[in-house]
């Protein structure tokens, strides 16, 4: 069942122990367009989903994804995760002419080779690995065989 924005709007203020009042102040509307927006009455504007990304820290693609009510953790905007993007746009990328193809590159590059991708970076925090299709970190060793064991007699 598909989910509308306001329905979603909605839920993460309830969940949040937020108030109508408390949206109209981020999205820097007055308390009727918030509940304008709430019921449904009054659309969203660009404008109004960069300050829902900000106010409610989840990412633009959760607010437009109507098949899901509740968020992923990796629709969550992390702060770390936004800084190591700014640095990346910042260098050399920010050169490239699309962005967002070469990401989609990278990624599927680095899915074809998961194993040595895996190897190379150890420490790849768990939303990356994700996107990357590669195992958790210490999600066990499923498949690999074991050492022999050593019997002393």
């Amino acid at each position: 069942m598909p989910h509308s924005l306001h329905e979603k709007i909605e839920h993460a203020l309830a969940q949040r122990g937020l108030l109508k009042r408390d949206l109209a102040r981020a999205l820097n509307v007055s308390p009727q367009t918030a509940t304008d927006i709430c019921k449904g009455r009054s659309a969203v504007t660009l404008p109004h989903l960069r300050r829902l990304v900000s106010f409610f820290a989840l990412r633009s693609d959760y607010w437009l994804d109507d098949e899901r009510l509740e968020p992923s953790p990796s629709d969550e905007v992390s702060p770390e995760r936004e800084r190591r993007w700014r640095e990346l746009l910042s260098g050399d990328i920010a050169k490239v002419a699309d962005p967002a193809a070469f990401a989609k590159r990278l990624i599927e590059f680095a899915r074809e080779h998961r194993d040595a991708c895996a190897a190379r970076f150890p420490d790849l925090p768990d939303d990356e690995r994700a996107i990357l299709n590669l195992p958790r970190r210490g999600a066990g060793h499923v498949g690999q065989v074991a050492a022999p064991l050593e019997v002393s007699s």
